[in-house]
């Protein structure tokens, strides 16, 4: 059996876009998994959390899975634009209901 080898493909802040990355790379066809990286507390007294979450692939896949994400990425990031709108005009709605 031959070992697989894997590469990080992206590197992510929050853990719930990780999984979403590492789904829809698994939903393409490749290999990928997601895991936390480096670690930093914003007070001395705090446990550390992990700083970032790395998104690896196999390694085979790295040119595919590096299109795939960028393309995923903009889609988020496209998704979270309307989703801040959405809310800022509930937001001015309930406003103006108000008065």
């Amino acid at each position: 059996m031959a070992a697989t080898n894997f590469s990080v493909a992206a590197s992510v802040p929050d853990p719930l876009m990780a999984e979403r990355l590492v789904g829809s790379l698994k939903e393409a066809g490749l290999e990928a998994f997601s895991r936390p990286g480096g670690a930093a507390s914003s007070a001395a007294f705090a446990s550390a959390q992990p700083a970032f979450w790395d998104v690896l692939v196999d390694a085979e896949g790295a040119a595919r899975a590096s299109t795939l994400i960028a393309e995923l990425q903009a889609d988020l990031e496209r998704e979270g634009e309307a989703n801040a709108r959405a809310a800022e005009e509930e937001e001015l709605s309930g406003e103006q209901s108000k008065a």
